[in-house]
C-alpha cells in the first residue's frame, strides 16, 4: 500500500513538473507586476460605554465564543507620580497590591483560590499608568470579581511582601550593567529627557531602602480612586447584568472628586554630545544616535510613521539594507521615530558592532539618516513603507483585549475614539513629498546625541574624531554605613585600641610578614529554601589577590580578583567576568580580614575611629570604625578583655544587591605565631546567611605561578 501511494506522488510530481515546464518564460510575470484587490474593510465590535455612580468607566464587549470574563483596568497613577527620593515606590504598590492581597484575604489565600478555579488576578503600576487584570470562567465570576476588586479597595501591604519586592528591586539594580545594550538606551534615555526626568530616572539602593510600608499605603490613598480607573471587560455576559454586578462589588468605593494632574513637560535643546559608556570586558559595541521624537496628536505623525519604516522597517529598511547587509558593520541595526501620547518619544538609529568598527558603523548610521534629508525617496520606498503599516492593520483587531484597551487608551489621553482608523485613512494618503518634508523638518543628523558601550582601546578609531568626548560614570551607588562625626579624641582612642589589638593578635612585626594565607574551611551555607554544606579553600596573596573556591554539589565554582581584575569560573569550567562594583567589594572583603588589616595599620588613608563600648553576648567590647583608603568604613569589635576581633560588620554585595552584613568570630587558635579565628556564623539583613569552621591554615605558603592567572 506504501509503495503504491508513492508511485502515485512522484507520478504526480512528474505531470507538474511537465505543465510548469510547458509554460512559456514570458508569461511569468515578475513579483513586482503582481496586483492585488485591495484588502477589505475591518468589521470590529463597538464597546458599551458606561458611567458608573462613584466615577468609574466602564467598556464592555459581550463575546459568546466562550464561557470566559475577562477585565482589564487602566489607572491614573504611574511611576511620575512618585517622589524622586523614593523612586520604584509605584512598582512596588502595584506588586503588592496584588501580592500582599486585601484586609479580608492574605495573598496566598488568593493564590491558593485562584489555582482552584483556574483563574488569573494581577495588578501592577507602570510607567504612566497602572492596570489591573482578571480572567475567569463565566461561572466563578461572583467569586473572582469580588476579590479584583478588594485588592484595588483595600490592600493590606503587609511588610513581608513589601520586602520580597524591594529584595527583587535590589537584585534588578544588582544586575543593570550587565547588559551593554540596556546600558546605552537607558543612559540614551537620560540624555534625552534628563537624568532627573520623570521620563528617565532610575531607582536606586538608597531610593528602594527609603520605602516604608506607610509609603505605599499613602500612595495608594492618594491615587486609587474610582474616578481615576477605568475597567474594560469583555467575554460571555449579558452587559446589563454584568454592568450591576461590577456596580455591586465596587460600589462601596466613594467617589473622590479626583482630578489627575498633566503629565511633566520635556524641556529638550538640539544639540550635539559624544557620550562614552567603558566596558572592557567585551568584544563589540552597542552604538545610539539620536534626539527629541514627537507626539501623535503632530499631523505630521502619520508622514513620520511612513518616514520610519523607509528608515529601519525592517529587512526593507535603509539602515538594514546599506549598515548590515550591504557594508556588513552591524550584526543588528534598527531605529524609530517614536510618538508618545502627551509627552515626546524619542528618535533613534542604533546598532551593534564589532569593536573594531565602532567609529565606522557610527558614521554609517549618520550617513543613513542623512539621506533621509538629501535623497530622493522612492515610489517603490513609499509603498513597501505603506504596505508594511496596511497589511498589517488587521493584527490591531485580533483579539478583544487589544481593541477594548484600545478605546481606554484613548480616553485615558484624549484621543479620539477613532484614532487608529484616521491612521489608516492619512497612511493611505502620504506622498513622497509628505515623507521628503517630514525628514527635512524633524531629522537634525547634525544636532544628534550619541552614546557608544564598549571597550575603546579597540575601537577602530578614537571617539574624539566624533565630537567632544563625555564618558558616563554609571558605578551603582551602595549606600555607605553611617558615621558618626569623630572628633580628635576619638581618633587617638580608635588608633590605640586598634595597636593593643594587633599585639594581641601576633604583633605588627609577625603581621607585616604575612604575606599570604591559604585557608581551608567547612561552611554551611543557609538561606531561607534550607541549608547547604560546601567545602570552600581561600587563598589570598597581599595585597589584592584572592582566589575563593567552593566546592559544590554542582561541581567547584572559583571567584578570582586579581588587582583591577575579577572573574567567576563555574561548574562546567565556564569563565565569566565579574562586574566592577563585585569585583570591588571583593577587594573590600581583604580590608576586613583581621590578619589583612592588621599588617597595614601604618597605611596612608587609613582611618579609625572608637565608637565606644558595647556588649555582645553580655561581654564588653570596643566597637571601632574602620574606613579603609579608598573603600567605604566597616564597624569591627574588639573583646574588651583579650582585645581580639569578635565581629565585623558592614555593607556588603550580594546578587540581590547590598545587604547588612555581619560575622562573629570565635575560637582562636594560634597558627605561626598569629591568631586566627577558626568558627565564623554571619548574618545578612539580620537573617543568618552560613556558618564556617576552619580546617586548616598555612601562613606564606608557595604559590605556582599561575596561581591567580586568567583563563585564556
Amino acid at each position: 500500500m506504501r509503495s503504491t501511494r508513492l508511485k502515485i506522488a512522484t507520478l504526480a510530481l512528474m505531470m507538474a513538473g511537465m505543465v510548469l515546464s510547458a509554460v512559456p518564460a514570458a508569461a511569468q510575470k515578475d513579483y513586482r507586476e503582481l496586483e492585488f484587490p485591495p484588502l477589505n474593510d475591518i468589521v470590529t465590535p463597538t464597546p458599551t460605554r458606561v458611567v458608573l455612580d462613584n466615577g468609574i468607566i466602564l467598556y464592555l464587549v459581550e463575546d459568546r465564543r466562550l464561557p470566559m470574563i475577562n477585565l482589564s483596568a487602566r489607572i491614573g497613577v504611574g511611576a511620575v507620580n512618585e517622589p524622586a527620593d523614593k523612586t520604584g515606590l509605584a512598582g512596588i504598590t502595584g506588586a503588592v497590591m496584588r501580592t500582599g492581597g486585601s484586609t479580608t484575604m492574605s495573598g496566598d489565600e488568593i493564590d491558593e483560590t485562584l489555582e482552584g478555579l483556574g483563574a488569573a488576578v494581577e495588578t501592577g503600576i507602570g510607567p504612566v499608568s497602572g492596570s489591573a487584570f482578571m480572567s475567569v470562567l463565566k461561572d466563578n465570576v461572583d467569586t473572582v470579581l469580588p476579590i479584583l476588586a478588594d485588592v484595588l479597595m483595600n490592600p493590606a501591604f503587609p511588610e513581608d511582601k513589601i520586602e520580597l519586592e524591594k529584595v527583587t528591586a535590589r537584585s534588578s539594580i544588582s544586575r543593570r550593567n550587565d547588559d551593554p545594550t540596556n546600558m546605552g538606551f537607558r543612559e540614551f534615555r537620560k540624555l534625552i529627557y534628563g537624568a532627573e526626568s520623570v521620563y528617565a530616572r532610575q531607582t536606586e539602593y538608597a531610593t528602594i531602602d527609603a520605602i516604608t510600608r506607610d509609603d505605599l499605603v499613602a500612595f495608594h490613598q492618594a491615587w486609587l480612586h474610582p474616578d481615576n480607573t477605568m475597567l474594560g471587560v469583555w467575554g460571555d455576559f449579558d452587559t446589563d447584568e454584568m454592568v450591576e454586578k461590577i456596580s455591586d462589588v465596587f460600589g462601596g468605593w466613594e467617589k473622590a472628586g479626583f482630578k489627575r494632574p498633566e503629565l511633566p513637560g520635556v524641556d529638550y535643546t538640539f544639540d550635539s554630545s559624544v557620550n562614552y559608556i567603558k566596558k572592557d570586558d567585551i568584544n563589540q559595541s552597542t552604538v545610539v544616535i539620536g534626539h527629541i521624537g514627537g507626539l501623535m496628536n503632530n499631523p505630521d505623525y502619520f508622514a513620520l510613521r511612513v518616514m520610519n519604516d523607509i528608515l529601519s522597517g525592517g529587512f526593507s529598511g535603509r539602515l538594514f539594507r546599506n549598515v548590515r547587509s550591504e557594508q556588513g558593520l552591524a550584526y543588528a541595526v534598527f531605529g524609530i521615530y517614536s510618538a508618545n501620547y502627551t509627552y515626546p518619544g524619542i528618535f533613534y538609529v542604533a546598532c551593534m558592532t564589532k569593536s573594531e568598527t565602532t567609529v565606522q558603523a557610527a558614521r554609517s548610521l549618520l550617513h543613513e539618516v542623512e539621506r533621509m534629508k538629501t535623497d530622493e525617496i522612492t515610489e517603490e520606498e513609499l509603498n513597501l513603507a505603506k504596505d508594511s503599516f496596511l497589511n498589517s492593520f488587521v493584527f490591531n483587531f485580533d483579539t478583544r483585549r487589544e481593541i477594548i484597551n484600545r478605546q481606554m487608551t484613548y480616553e485615558y489621553y484624549g484621543y479620539p475614539q477613532d484614532f487608529l482608523e484616521k491612521t489608516k485613512t492619512e497612511v493611505e494618503k502620504v506622498t513622497v513629498e509628505d515623507v521628503q518634508r517630514v525628514a527635512r523638518k524633524y531629522l537634525q543628523p547634525d544636532k544628534v546625541r550619541i552614546v557608544v558601550v564598549g571597550n575603546d582601546e579597540d575601537f577602530d578609531e578614537p571617539l574624539t574624531v566624533l565630537g567632544e568626548v563625555n564618558e558616563i560614570d554609571v558605578t551603582i551607588a551602595v549606600p555607605a554605613m553611617e558615621a558618626p562625626e569623630a572628633t580628635e579624641d576619638d581618633m587617638a582612642r580608635g588608633r590605640a585600641l586598634l595597636e593593643r589589638s594587633v599585639e594581641a593578635l601576633g604583633g605588627k612585626e609577625a603581621l607585616a610578614a604575612v604575606q599570604a594565607v591559604h585557608r581551608t574551611a567547612e561552611v554551611t551555607i543557609i538561606r531561607p529554601m534550607g541549608e547547604m554544606a560546601i567545602g570552600v579553600e581561600m587563598l589570598v596573596s597581599f595585597p589584592d589577590k584572592m582566589k575563593t573556591t567552593m566546592q559544590t554539589p554542582m561541581g567547584d565554582i572559583e571567584m578570582v580578583v586579581n588587582g583591577e581584575q575579577a572573574w567567576m569560573v563555574g561548574p562546567m569550567g565556564d569563565t565569566q567576568p565579574v562586574p566592577p562594583q563585585q569585583r570591588d567589594s571583593m577587594r573590600e572583603e581583604l580590608w576586613r580580614l583581621p590578619v589583612y588589616l592588621y599588617g597595614r595599620v601604618d597605611a596612608e588613608g587609613l582611618i579609625v575611629q572608637h565608637l565606644g563600648q558595647e556588649e555582645i553576648e553580655g561581654a564588653a567590647v570596643e566597637a571601632l570604625l574602620i574606613t579603609p583608603p579608598g573603600f567605604d568604613p566597616f564597624r569591627l569589635y574588639l573583646d574588651a578583655e583579650t582585645m581580639l576581633p569578635v565581629k565585623k560588620a558592614g555593607k556588603s554585595m550580594t546578587q540581590q544587591g547590598p545587604v547588612d552584613a555581619e560575622t562573629v568570630m570565635s575560637d582562636y587558635r594560634e597558627v605561626g605565631g598569629i591568631q586566627f579565628p577558626f568558627t565564623e556564623t554571619s548574618t545578612e539583613n539580620g537573617n543568618p546567611s552560613s556558618e564556617a569552621t576552619t580546617q586548616n591554615i598555612e601562613i606564606n605558603p608557595e604559590l605556582p605561578e599561575d596561581a591567580f592567572a586568567a583563563p585564556e
